[in-house]
């Protein structure tokens, strides 16, 4: 879900500017366009343009994700050509880990014509400001991390100063979820957590930021500074959501939620406090060795929290210091037998074919997989590597035609189908050491596909698949 767009529809709302917006996927998932080697979710272009008010005088346009870019270059591409008087400005999410540098590709956009603005990094406390000057160029040039097209467009953009990053989190306002069309998300019947129909879900950001230099990552150099609000205030915003929309199971979304420690308790206690009829979940992979104590776990399965991801990303130590990593093996495998007892699902998330991996490094992701699943690690999440715009290992693979293409199944790569072998042979010795371990598990698995009831990722993305796929055909079919 596009939390960074909310959090800018806030700071606009907050000062008093009339503000719309316009959710492509929200609106009608259903819709699908098939485009080359892409399928389009959501309504077109020609609809968003559609529902622009006519009295609209800027459009924010949000870069979600590397694989985002196509549509949001499309979305500007339409206004440009429809409302050519209408300043146009291109946003980032640095919050995700297959987000991308905004800056290393915004030159493009800048030269075609069909972006006024670019901002970068986190947008909140320079948004209105964008806005107020978006008349005057001088103006512009004095808000640090944004970069401006040429009037003359063969010229190079311009970028003002650095960006510096807010560490008074608790001080933003709530994210602008009431004017998003969230039924769309809500309907869809799959998230980036795994969801249970009917439930009304939203993600939260309890922190910013990550501390770590892995080379795989573009947050070193986008995001690389940790700041987190304080426990109150994120318990605030869940249950403001809680009354507000009727939300139920919040998806924390933080690159790296858990760094301290005693924050994640302080959150556990402040929601059994206040007595809030609650789940959450950890949903991306965050760091598990920032958890020193099975009580944090236990606290956190107490106060709601049902599902938790991490991200050991390979089993190999030579490619761990590849990555510049670090990752405790038996302190992860301790915690997910923990976890299991507790009944807290589980999820181990693992790159593959990160450049200079070899036979060995796999056959050492592949006995660690097995680990944990003799542990109770209740998934795994395989991706195979795509070098990122703006991450260090960012230029070390080529091929691609277009970014949109650097997804986690990057199929241009030319060793495509042997990572994909390995891929897929990390899969089978998981379901294998899990049937023969716990085959508790890997039945509440079918049934979780069958039923719709599902409890991990796994589940809800075999479910995902069947439907997109169904989708992709029909929409095939009716383009002949």
């Amino acid at each position: 879900m596009p939390h960074m767009a909310a959090h800018l529809a806030a700071s606009l709302r907050a000062d008093g500017i009339d503000t719309q917006v316009i959710d492509s996927f929200g609106s009608d998932f259903r819709k699908i366009e098939i485009l080359d080697n892409f399928m389009l979710q959501g309504i077109n272009e020609s609809e968003v343009i559609e529902r622009i008010s006519f009295d609209v005088e800027v459009i924010f346009v949000y870069c979600r994700t590397i694989e985002d870019l196509l549509s949001s270059e499309r979305i500007c591409r339409a206004i440009r050509k429809s409302m050519p008087s209408l300043k146009i400005v291109m946003f980032e999410n640095i919050q995700t880990v297959n987000s991308f540098s905004l800056s290393e590709v915004i030159g493009q956009f800048h030269a075609e014509g069909i972006v006024d603005v670019g901002i970068f990094g986190e947008p909140e406390d320079r948004v209105v400001n964008v806005f107020y000057a978006i008349k005057s160029r001088s103006e512009l040039l004095k808000i640090p991390g944004i970069s401006l097209g040429s009037e003359k467009f063969a010229e190079p953009p311009v970028f003002t100063t650095p960006n510096l990053f807010n560490n008074k989190l608790n001080e933003l306002e709530f994210p602008a979820w009431d004017l998003f069309q969230l039924d769309g998300y809500w309907n869809c019947g799959f998230a980036h957590a795994p969801i249970t129909p009917g439930d009304k879900f939203l993600p939260i950001l309890t922190s910013r930021g990550c501390p770590y230099r892995c080379t795989f990552c573009v947050s070193p150099a986008i995001n690389p500074t940790w700041r987190s609000r304080s426990a109150v205030n994120v318990v605030d915003e869940m249950e403001y959501f809680f009354k507000l929309l009727n939300v139920t199971d919040f998806h924390v979304s933080d690159l790296d939620p858990t760094i301290v420690e005693s924050r994640m308790v302080e959150i556990s206690n402040e929601i059994i406090r206040r007595n809030l009829d609650i789940t959450w979940k950890i949903a991306q992979g965050t760091k598990i060795e920032t958890i020193k104590k099975k009580s944090t776990l236990t606290v956190m399965k107490q106060s709601g929290c049902n599902f938790f991801s991490f991200s050991p990303e390979t089993g190999s130590e030579k490619l761990l210091k590849l990555i510049n990593k670090r990752f405790d093996q038996d302190h992860a495998l301790e915690l997910t037998q923990h976890m299991s007892k507790i009944r807290m699902r589980t999820q181990a998330c693992f790159i593959a074919g990160v450049p200079g991996e070899d036979y060995y490094d796999r056959l050492q992701s592949i006995k660690y997989v097995r680990k944990l699943a003799k542990a109770g690690i209740d998934e795994i999440a395989v991706s195979i590597f795509t070098p990122i715009p703006g991450a260090k290992l960012g230029g070390s693979l080529l091929g691609f035609q277009h970014y949109s293409e650097l997804s986690h199944s990057p199929v241009w790569r030319e060793d495509y189908r042997e990572v994909s072998k390995f891929r897929w042979l990390m899969y089978l010795n998981y379901f294998s050491y899990q049937f023969l371990y716990h085959p508790s598990k890997s039945i509440r698995e079918v049934f979780g596909v069958l039923t719709g009831k599902v409890q991990t990722k796994m589940e809800m993305s075999l479910r995902k698949i069947i439907l997109v796929r169904f989708r992709y055909l029909k929409a095939k079919f009716l383009s002949f």
